[in-house]
This record gives C-alpha cells, structure tokens and sequence, in this order.
C-alpha cells in the first residue's frame, strides 16, 4: 500500500511539473542585436529561475499577472508583468554612465567580481534536495527547474574559470613577449592557452616563463602540426 501511494505521489508530481505554463523567448543586445547568454531570468511571483543559453534563448514556469526580472552585468535590468505566454523577445540595453558630458559605456564585469553580480542568481538558485526540515525535496531532486538551477550554476563557474583565463593569458601580454600578431597569435594562443587549473598554479613571472618556453616550442613545430585547434563546446 505504501509503495503504490509513494508511486501516485511521485506521478502528480511529475504530472504537475508537465503541466505548469512556461513563459519562453529569447534575449538581445540592445546596440548590436546579438542574442545574449547568460541573462537570468527571476520570475518573483512563482520564485522560478532561469537563465539563457548560448542561442539567447529561456524558458522560465510563469502564469498571466506575475512579475518577471531580467538581468545580466552590465546591462540594465529589464522587469515585465506577464500578459500573454506568447514567444517573448526581451532587448536588454547597455548601462551607460554619464560624466561631464562624456558618454561612457559600463566595460564587462571583471572575472574577480562577477560573481558577486550573480550573487541573487546564486542564492535563488538553491540546489539542495532537502527542505528546511532535513526532510527529502522529491521536488528538489526531480523537476527540470531545479536541474536548470544546477545547470545555471555550473555554467557561471565555467565562465568565470574561462574569463579568468582570458585576463591573464591575454593578446596584449602574448605579443608583447612574442612580438607576434594577427592570425600567428591567434593560432599560438588557441594552441597553448593554458586550464584554468594550470594557470591558478603560475604567478605573473611563471606565466610569461610559460608563454616564452611554448612560443619557442611552437615554432619549432612543423607548419602542417600548426593545426588551429577547433575550441571546446561549452555545455550546461
């Protein structure tokens, strides 16, 4: 008796997750129209979270009348009220801080503080498979929602992994060490860009002792070896 109830228990909820309304669309720059990653989308009315993917695109549990906030560093936040579940195109505009009259547009947020940025990101997306009880969240553990919010969290680990990379191993301090430009570079640096786990281990003396040593091995390479190595896939 108890495991055909424990079933029936598990089916509504499943069955209830299915049959939850979905808000989805996809989201924009507002200046060059390229759709954007990484936009979190809270709706507060049901306290359900999402964030874009690589194609801009969401999908986020939402019904008619609740209160969606889109955000993302360096942009300003875009809040809607839910009028129709139709496809929804949200053009989210860069900040833009003004100075004497001088225009100036926000720069990305540095890896160091762009998780502090995400910080309701990260709060709202809670992971955990227990309540606040210590009791076992069938919920938790099962919904796509919650999946998303561990999705979404690994993703924002993964860029910051990524952006810490590219700050430090940078074209700028590439070739001014190589003195080396263009395709070259390009083709050097996709070929020797260091894991984020071996660049944490290499100060600023040993990284450009690390660009130095690769560069001599890299020319030292045949031409047909120089082979512009495809860059890896990110999935979340």
């Amino acid at each position: 008796m108890k495991h055909i109830i424990l079933f029936i228990f598990i089916f509504a909820q499943i069955f209830g997750l299915n049959a939850q309304t979905k808000l989805r669309g996809i989201a924009y720059d507002a200046d060059t129209r390229n759709k954007m990653k990484l936009v979190f989308v809270n709706n507060l009315t049901q306290k359900a979270v999402d964030h874009t993917g690589q194609k801009g695109d969401f999908s986020v549990k939402a019904e008619l009348g609740d209160l969606v906030i889109f955000t993302c560093p360096g942009y300003q936040n875009d809040t809607i009220i839910v009028e129709s579940l139709a496809n929804l195109t949200i053009i989210l505009k860069p900040k833009i801080i003004v100075l004497d009259e001088v225009i100036v547009r926000a720069k990305a947020a540095k890896p160091d503080n762009l998780k502090s940025q995400y910080a309701g990101a990260y709060s709202a997306a809670n992971t955990s498979v227990f309540t606040k009880d210590g009791s076992l969240s069938l919920n938790n553990l099962f919904s796509k929602q919650s999946q998303q919010k561990r999705a979404f969290r690994k993703f924002i680990d993964i860029e910051l992994n990524e952006k810490t990379i590219d700050r430090r191993f940078n074209r700028d301090l590439v070739s001014s060490l190589t003195n080396i430009r263009g395709q070259v570079l390009e083709d050097y640096m996709s070929f020797f860009r260091p894991t984020f786990s071996e660049i944490s281990k290499l100060d600023d003396p040993q990284l450009r002792d690390y660009i130095i040593q690769s560069y001599n091995e890299y020319i030292k390479m045949p031409a047909e070896a120089r082979i512009y190595p495809p860059l890896a896939k990110t999935t979340y």
